[in-house]
């Protein structure tokens, strides 16, 4: 008889290094391709990762693709935002504006009709770029003069006038909201980085920085740094830059400090934006007797405004589930054929139900930007080499919306 006790819980099975998630998505032209989500650099991704790697999946949209007119990529018009409150992706072909689900948590999803891009400061430019301002329920749009903040809801109507910043620039071609600023940064078309007020105002020297590449295509600001956030623990594994992130269409790049990560497209990405997705570490195992591999889950991405739901699916109906949790899971050496595992610092139990599902809520609202942390599931089975099965970790970084 084993002898399933619960401090065997806080050492549980991650077969690679916990990894934490930084996700940023790109937008495509590819009649096959929607958008892809890229993770930026961390110990278990030091390149980044693209479509081909584990849990970033190359992503359709199709709602978009099905009657977009292919942008002119040379000069970089339309765009893409993600409301991280409702969930949505909202995109551009610089001529028209889709809707989209989150492609990372599928949901039922009624397509409101593309409506025609506004008209912001010229009729001569195309709508260059697309951001969320999930707070407030606004999406800033950007033209190669200026900007303009629309509803987020569709139709996405008008809720202020159009600026036009007085500094000097090279005609913008992608615009982020920033929400620990509350302020704007804008991409040029001679692969300058701009950065203002919502009213226009430069925000210091124009151009804050440029980039060591022909032309960018979007920018997108991650909404886990900038000011007011904490850094994550010595022993984490995410990289400590890319607060603001640009594309030229082949790279991502460290706006502000020059770094660049390869996207493995051929250049046809055009819009870029940020969500505080989870990252995957495998370590799952299936229940014996079933052959199904329970999942860990959230309903969207990690933002300080409420508590976050955790699932569990595909667990044994009736047993005991037991969510671990930990700042910065440690590795140390274990007995009974596992292999390389992890501390967690402890746990909470909830109850699995008929159908296999558990769910806790995570109590981080109000949090800063920045708090990481990593969850896994576990419960009893009694044929298992240590009587546990568990689920893979998910690595968390809390952002702002």
């Amino acid at each position: 008889m084993k002898n399933f006790n619960l401090a065997l819980l806080l050492a549980l099975l991650v077969v690679t290094t916990s990894a934490s998630a930084q996700v940023a998505y790109v937008l495509r032209t590819s009649s096959s391709v929607g958008t892809e989500g890229h993770y930026l650099p961390s110990a278990q991704y030091p390149a980044g990762a693209n479509s081909g790697s584990p849990y970033v999946p190359t992503l359709a949209l199709p709602h978009f693709f099905g009657g977009a007119v292919p942008p002119a990529i040379l000069s970089g018009q339309g765009g893409h935002a993600i409301d991280q409150q409702t969930g949505r992706m909202i995109s551009s072909d610089g001529l028209q504006i889709w809707e989209e689900p989150h492609p990372g948590y599928p949901a039922t999803f009624a397509p409101n009709p593309p409506v025609p891009a506004p008209l912001i400061t010229t009729a001569t430019s195309p709508l260059m770029g697309l951001s969320a301002d999930s707070t407030h329920g606004v999406v800033w749009m950007c033209d190669v003069n200026g900007f303009q903040p629309f509803t987020s809801a569709w139709p996405h109507t008008a809720v202020g006038g159009a600026v036009t910043p007085g500094f000097a620039h090279s005609g913008f071609t992608g615009i982020a909201f920033e929400t620990s600023t509350g302020t704007l940064w804008l991409s040029g078309s001679n692969f300058s980085i701009y950065h203002c007020t919502v009213t226009g105002a430069p925000i210091g020297a124009q151009p804050v920085n440029t980039l060591p590449t022909n032309r960018l295509y979007g920018i997108a600001v991650n909404s886990t740094r900038g000011p007011g956030s904490i850094a994550p623990p010595a022993c984490s594994t995410q990289n400590r830059r890319f607060r603001i992130i640009t594309t030229d269409g082949i790279n991502l790049y460290d706006a502000l400090w020059d770094t660049g990560i390869a996207l493995g497209t051929t250049g046809d990405a055009y819009g870029l934006a940020y969500s505080s997705d989870g990252q995957y570490s495998f370590g799952g195992s299936p229940w014996v007797g079933s052959g199904v591999l329970p999942a860990i889950r959230t309903p969207g991405p990690v933002i300080n405004i409420a508590s976050l739901p955790c699932r569990l699916d595909g667990a044994m109906p009736g047993a005991t589930a037991f969510l671990l949790y930990g700042a910065c899971p440690l590795p140390v050496p274990v007995a009974c054929g596992l292999g390389a595992v992890r501390v967690f610092d402890g746990y909470v139990a909830a109850p699995i139900n008929a159908t296999g599902s558990a769910q806790l809520s995570i109590p981080i609202a109000g949090a800063p930007a920045g708090v990481q942390f990593t969850l896994q599931w576990a419960f009893s089975d009694p044929l298992q080499p240590c009587g546990w099965v568990f689920t893979d970790a998910l690595t968390l970084t809390v952002g702002l919306p």
